[in-house]
C-alpha cells in the first residue's frame, strides 16, 4: 500500500470490495429473515414506524444474531479484510462483543444512531485499536454514508460534549467515501467523522478490532471481546496450554524426555 494510501498518514483507508457477495446476502438475510421479511423495502417500511428512541432496543436481537451465528467472524476472515488487519494490527486479533448494526433514518430527531462530528476515542476505546464500517443496506452509495474530516486523526483527542466534538478548525475539509456494498473502512479512534443524512434507511454495521496482546487501560478493557486470529506463538501456547510452555502437563505425548 502506498504511503499516502496508508491509515497512518489519512487516518482510514477503504478496502474496494471486501467481502463476497455470499456472504453479504447470508448477513442481510439473517436480518431479514429476523423480521419475518423477505425484502428491504418492507424492512425498511418497519423501520420508519419505530420511534428514534426505540432503535436501539429493536436492533439489540439482529446484533445477537450476527454475533450467535459467528457472522461477525465470517466477515473479519475474509481474505482482503484479514490481510489488512494483520498489517495494521498483527495477528493475535480480537473484536468488541459491542458490534453493532447502525440505522440511518431520514429523520434525524432524537435519533441515538446520527451522529455529528465525533471520534470513537471519546467513547473509551484506544487509538491503538481499529473500527471497521461497512454497509449493508443502502439506496445508493451517496446515501447516508459516513464522512471525514481531513488529517483530523493527527489531532489527538479533542473535547466532546453530548457526543460531538465541541469545536472545530474553521477551514477544515470533509471527504466523502461513497462506498458500495461490499466495501469496508477502516479507521482510527481519533479520525473526526460523522453519518451524512440519508432519504431511504441505511443498516451499516460497525466492528472494533484491537490486538489482545497489546495492553492498555481505557475503558475499552471493561469490554467483552471475541478471539478470530491467532498468531503461530500464540498458537503454540495455546496447545501447550501454559505460560511456562511445560510439556509435561499434556498426556498421551509420544516423545520422551531424560530424568
Amino acid at each position: 500500500m502506498k504511503l499516502k494510501n496508508s491509515i497512518s498518514n489519512k487516518g482510514y483507508i477503504i478496502v474496494k470490495n471486501a467481502l463476497n457477495k455470499k456472504l453479504i446476502k447470508e448477513i442481510q438475510n439473517k436480518i431479514l429473515k429476523g423480521n419475518n421479511k423477505n425484502s428491504y423495502t418492507a424492512f425498511s417500511k418497519k423501520i420508519s414506524k419505530i420511534k428514534n428512541q426505540k432503535l436501539f432496543k429493536f436492533i439489540n436481537p439482529i446484533n445477537k444474531i450476527l454475533f450467535n451465528e459467528n457472522l461477525i467472524d465470517k466477515l473479519l476472515l475474509e481474505k482482503k479484510v484479514i490481510s489488512e488487519l494483520r498489517k495494521l494490527l498483527g495477528s493475535d486479533l480480537a473484536f468488541s462483543e459491542g458490534s453493532s448494526l447502525f440505522i440511518n433514518k431520514p429523520e434525524r430527531k432524537k435519533n441515538y444512531y446520527f451522529k455529528s462530528w465525533h471520534q470513537e476515542i471519546w467513547s473509551g476505546t484506544s487509538v491503538s485499536m481499529i473500527h471497521l464500517w461497512t454497509p449493508i443496506f443502502q439506496k445508493n452509495k451517496k446515501d447516508g454514508q459516513i464522512s471525514f474530516i481531513k488529517d483530523s486523526h493527527k489531532w489527538g483527542h479533542i473535547p466532546h460534549r453530548n457526543r460531538k466534538v465541541i469545536s472545530l478548525p474553521k477551514d477544515y475539509k470533509i471527504e466523502n467515501l461513497n462506498v458500495n456494498i461490499g466495501d469496508l473502512v477502516m479507521f482510527t479512534g481519533t479520525t473526526v467523522h460523522r453519518t451524512e443524512p440519508c432519504t431511504f434507511p441505511r443498516l451499516g454495521l460497525g466492528i472494533i478490532v484491537k490486538n489482545f496482546k497489546y495492553k492498555d487501560y481505557s475503558f475499552s478493557q471493561n469490554l467483552n471481546w471475541k478471539i478470530f486470529s491467532l498468531s503461530e506463538l500464540s498458537k503454540l501456547q495455546k496447545y501447550l496450554g501454559n505460560h511456562y510452555l511445560s510439556p509435561y502437563r499434556l498426556v498421551n505425548i509420544d516423545h520422551k524426555f531424560e530424568e
